[in-house]
């Protein structure tokens, strides 16, 4: 089966912004027979964004997650979620002649005052992971660095990142991996998908708070899940400390918590509406909007549905938890492929290995949506998170439904299926799922261990 796209897979840009919509239509050759697929995609500059899991460490040497605070998001506030929340440092790689690192570089210093200790600055994937594949070409590039805070945030210029506002915060691993599963980290997803994978590459095993590298039996087992061998970074993270706890200010840029829109316009498409607006942030106290520094731009996809992520497992006596995967299409990502983009590390056939992803109402129940999807009782995993809030107001839903022994789909181990998530199969959100299951089953998949196994070997 091979895609094309004749002249070119983009028909027209029905809105051509600082974001992007664009109508395609790709032929797919199925052994002689010509299927057409035809939609609209979302995407920003450069398409793709570098993610870093910025890691600080304490008198111990254990590291833990450096995120930031006053993450704005019009998005979330058009839902009527929390319009700031802890995020985590990303920028979108559009920048001419500005490779990931020195992208990285910038968004440190900017977000929370920090630096990259040197050596330290780890790549995290081969493949770029896509966010939102059904309905975006975005993906990410994920990097790992210990980062001394040597500085003030000094944002983005532009008025969304608000001195006063974005600053660093930081927690210990285990309950920061925690924090994002509840939801309470924007894009929690991607963020949980980020620092798995920073915590596997220097492992480090956050439901043990221990290093392999200093438990030979727990090294001898330990697999990084498609990341190499584990690096000891201990050795490179001078400067990288916990800051002093940051004393609470009353000045009304930290008590930022709604959006004003100065403007407003929109552009209804087939199945979304574009938000095209200028916006200021506010302090919304008594019923009473105080608007708060500079206007800015903001534009943003709203969706009539979100997304809910669904993996079928059982329990393996020998193996632990198996998941079943099957192969899906996301005509996205092929179109994708046909653009030349300049990150070529990434997988944009038009079929790859997933588990359930469907759409789900806002609306009613999703979890009973999601059961008579699957033909089976679900429970969910953590809270639903936003799928991208800078460019859409998608939020995704993760459940697991869990079958016998007798089941006749075909299982592979939750770890090979990280693994897979690793090397261009599903998605970013998928691997979060995994990931989810794992700490609810107290699962360790870099170890093939249950969490008590591992703790009898300290």
């Amino acid at each position: 089966m091979s895609a094309s796209a004749g002249q070119g897979p983009i028909v027209s840009t029905p809105f051509d912004k600082f974001l992007k919509v664009r109508h395609y239509r790709l032929e797919v050759d199925r052994a002689g027979h010509i299927e057409q697929f035809e939609g609209h995609f979302l995407h920003g500059p450069g398409h793709n964004v570098a993610a870093v899991a910025a890691l600080v460490f304490d008198a111990q040497q254990k590291p833990h997650v450096l995120l930031k605070t006053g993450d704005t998001r019009a998005a979330r506030a058009e839902r009527g979620a929390d319009y700031v929340q802890l995020g985590y440092i990303a920028g979108r790689l559009d920048k001419q002649g500005a490779g990931v690192d020195k992208i990285a570089l910038a968004e440190t210093a900017e977000e929370v005052g920090g630096e990259v200790v040197e050596g330290t600055f780890l790549g995290l994937s081969t493949f770029l992971s896509p966010t939102m594949p059904n309905e975006s070409t975005e993906a990410d590039a994920y990097y790992l660095a210990a980062v001394a805070l040597t500085g003030q945030p000094s944002g983005d210029g532009g008025g969304m990142e608000l001195l006063g506002l974005i600053g660093p915060y930081t927690a210990e691993a285990q309950s920061g991996l925690a924090s994002m599963d509840r939801g309470e980290v924007s894009e929690g997803g991607r963020a949980r998908t980020l620092y798995s994978r920073a915590f596997d590459k220097i492992g480090f095993v956050p439901a043990l708070g221990v290093y392999v590298h200093d438990h030979p039996q727990l090294l001898a087992r330990f697999d990084s899940l498609g990341l190499g061998r584990p690096v000891d970074i201990r050795a490179h993270i001078h400067g990288a400390r916990i800051p002093p706890p940051v004393v609470a200010s009353q000045a009304l840029e930290a008590r930022v918590n709604a959006v004003e829109f100065v403007e407003r316009s929109e552009v209804r498409l087939e199945n979304q509406t574009m938000v095209d607006a200028t916006t200021r942030h506010a302090v919304l106290e008594d019923g009473r909007l105080t608007p708060v520094g500079p206007a800015f731009l903001n534009q943003f996809q709203k969706l009539d549905y979100d997304r809910a992520k669904a993996v079928v497992y059982r329990l393996d006596p020998e193996r632990g938890p198996l998941v079943a995967m099957s192969p899906v299409e996301r005509p996205v990502l092929a179109v994708k492929g046909l653009l030349g983009q300049a990150l070529t590390q990434e997988n944009t056939d038009l079929v790859r290995l997933d588990v359930g992803d469907f759409e789900v109402p806002r609306h009613g129940s999703v979890q009973a949506e999601v059961e008579r999807r699957l033909g089976l009782a679900c429970r969910p995993l953590g809270q639903p998170v936003s799928a991208s809030s800078g460019q859409s107001d998608l939020y995704y839903h993760f459940f697991a439904a869990q079958v016998g022994a007798d089941d006749p789909d075909v299982f592979l181990p939750l770890s090979e299926a990280i693994r897979l998530c690793r090397h261009g199969q599903a998605d970013a959100h998928t691997e979060a799922l995994l990931q989810r299951l794992a700490a609810e089953l107290e699962w360790l998949p870099t170890l093939g261990l249950a969490l008590p196994q591992a703790r009898a070997m300290l």
